[in-house]
């Protein structure tokens, strides 16, 4: 008998009249929540987007009114009365038309040498094509906005170049000049002190403080920062933009595993329960194991939560509980005895509406799928023994593959 095959666990979840209590936890794993979660995802992506878009036509108008002061080994110096710091720009796909903006109020309070200075450390950003890679690493920022890794990458490569681009000024400069280089650089951090805007665009002077110490400390010194090789820093960006792209998709392709999303699962026409079958009786891969093979002694079926559960076959119910065995790992659990020695036990459930020695007849309904104990998702999963063994529930009950 079955009394004999396992241990009966007292019944511990009153009954309310059939009301079932669903699982706070489980929402997370449900089609709701990875909709929510998706949701979530996108909306991020749109308005980071939206933000770049806005910030390149907010570029783009200030370069259109601004007036020129004439051209300087092909790139034009603009003033304007828009701009709130120096900064560097090219249209995309015509890098033979690359402008430097000068805010007028740095016409006005800065000389014409410190104004050269500016316009020699917007023009290696222009060499250094700075505003095209930004751009570009712009566009993976907002597909990665939920990796705080990813902001940490860019963050350090703005730092990176402002840096290089101060080299290029002060390589070859005495330190008199030097000095003269980090006076125009804390004029222009005093000039638009709270009102720099984050241009989509190499800009003279950022609202980083700990970025513009960097500077002035290498500046002053004339010690250039410890720089990568190249091979290393392409390494190490192509190894950062990966880990980011997969620690953000990999939340939903982990999340919809055993889904109803998933493309491997096939549809179940059954009495006792409609899902789709996404883990058969033997050998299956073990899902908490990194894709290691395991003995699956019963079938899983993917559902939503709260689908009904039909008893499969007139019997008496043996075990309806939270705690099977002391183990938690079966969630909620309802176990059933039926004609010619068979057993069957489902798991995982959301709630029940039996109790154990009660009698129930054949599609009756028992209780309901859910997320409860160690799983992966909304699902069922159902183990069947005939004579003390363990057999495949889809030979024994009407559990047929569409």
């Amino acid at each position: 008998s079955f009394a004999e095959l396992v241990p009966l666990e007292p019944f511990t979840r009153p009954l309310e009249g059939a009301v079932f209590q669903s699982s706070t936890e489980s929402f997370v794993w449900s089609e709701m929540g990875l909709f929510t979660l998706g949701a979530i995802y996108l909306a991020g992506v749109i308005f980071c987007a939206l933000r770049l878009i806005r910030g390149r036509r907010l570029v783009r108008s200030i370069v259109m009114l601004a007036r020129s002061l004439g051209s300087q080994d092909g790139v034009e110096i603009l003033l304007s009365r828009q701009a709130t710091s120096p900064f560097a720009w090219s249209r995309l796909g015509r890098a033979s038309r690359p402008f430097i903006v000068i805010p007028d109020c740095y016409a006005r309070d800065m000389s014409p040498a410190q104004i050269e200075q500016i316009v020699r450390h917007e023009a290696a950003h222009l060499t250094r094509r700075d505003d095209e890679v930004g751009l570009g690493l712009r566009v993976l920022l907002c597909v990665c906005w939920i990796s705080p890794f990813a902001h940490a990458l860019f963050a350090r490569w703005s730092e990176a170049t402002e840096l290089r681009c101060d080299m290029a000024v002060t390589a070859t400069q005495t330190p008199e000049m030097r000095r003269a280089y980090a006076k125009t650089l804390m004029q222009a951090l005093h000039i638009v002190a709270g009102r720099v805007r984050q241009y989509p665009a190499p800009a003279f002077s950022t609202p980083r403080v700990r970025t513009e110490k960097m500077r002035i400390n290498h500046i002053m010194t004339g010690t250039r920062p410890a720089f990568k090789r190249r091979i290393d820093r392409v390494g190490l960006i192509a190894v950062a933009i990966g880990l980011s792209v997969t620690g953000t998709l990999g939340i939903a392709a982990t999340a919809t595993a055993d889904t109803p999303s998933t493309k491997s699962v096939k549809a179940i026409a059954s009495d006792i329960v409609t899902g789709r079958l996404t883990a058969k009786f033997g050998q299956s891969f073990d899902p908490f194991k990194d894709g290691k093979m395991r003995d699956h002694w019963g079938v899983d079926i993917a559902a939503s939560i709260g689908t009904p559960i039909h008893a499969p076959a007139a019997g008496t119910i043996r075990v309806a509980t939270d705690l099977y065995q002391n183990k938690p790992a079966y969630g909620t659990v309802v176990v059933i005895e039926t004609e010619n020695g068979v057993t069957t036990l489902f798991s995982h459930l959301d709630g029940y509406t039996v109790e154990e020695g009660q009698r129930v007849v054949k599609g009756e309904l028992i209780a309901t799928v859910g997320n409860t104990g160690r799983s992966t998702g909304p699902h069922v999963h159902i183990e069947t023994y005939k004579d003390g063994e363990r057999v495949d529930p889809m030979t024994v009950w009407n559990l047929s593959v569409k």
